[in-house]
């Protein structure tokens, strides 16, 4: 698939948290986030959080809004017996909304949830993380170790790779503001 990003003199200010299955991305980056939020940067976007239970295999899927600290539960609730895709096509562009909402105030970090399945297949909210990373603004995406190649095609490069980290992901992000020590260099993969 061709890339969203075109043609950079420079890549854009971006790095992901690459996960697999026993990685909790989600938990290193909120620990990130309130580490940053605490010594006063300015954090937009939004922190995936799984919630209960659903079915054999699924969880809750929700969304916390960093400006507003309002949730957006991306999965509709089927029942336990639910086999199809679960998730909800508003929740996904009241999402969206809200990313573009966050861009617009331009934080000192945009996070952004995931790059997952819909966005690799050209959905989700690629168009708003597009906008995002056009922005300037220094972006944290967490995207899984299964499309991290989708990832790179839709940058059009290679971008810096953390770990699950929270340490990590908040030195990358200071580094990004022009605090602290540069280290998205040393994450390139």
């Amino acid at each position: 698939m061709q890339n969203d990003i075109g043609a950079f003199a420079s890549p854009p200010c971006t790095a992901a948290v690459v996960f697999d299955s026993g990685d909790d991305a989600d938990a290193a980056m909120a620990v990130a986030v309130a580490a940053l939020r605490h010594a006063g940067m300015r954090v937009g976007g939004l922190l995936q959080v799984f919630g209960p239970a659903t079915g054999p295999g699924r969880r809750e899927m929700n969304l916390l809004v960093l400006a507003s600290g309002d949730w957006i539960r991306l999965d509709e609730p089927l029942g336990h017996e639910a086999q199809g895709c679960t998730l909800d096509g508003d929740a996904l562009a009241r999402a969206g909304q809200a990313l573009r909402e966050a861009v617009q105030a331009r934080p000192d970090l945009l996070v952004v949830s995931r790059f997952g399945k819909q966005e690799a297949l050209g959905g989700g909210m690629r168009a708003e993380i597009t906008e995002a990373l056009l922005s300037g603004i220094p972006v944290l995406v967490a995207v899984r170790a299964g499309l991290r190649e989708e990832w790179e095609s839709f940058l059009g490069a290679p971008s810096p790779v953390l770990p699950t980290c929270a340490d990590t992901i908040a030195a990358w992000a200071r580094a990004q503001a022009g605090v602290g020590e540069a280290v998205s260099r040393r994450y390139r993969a």
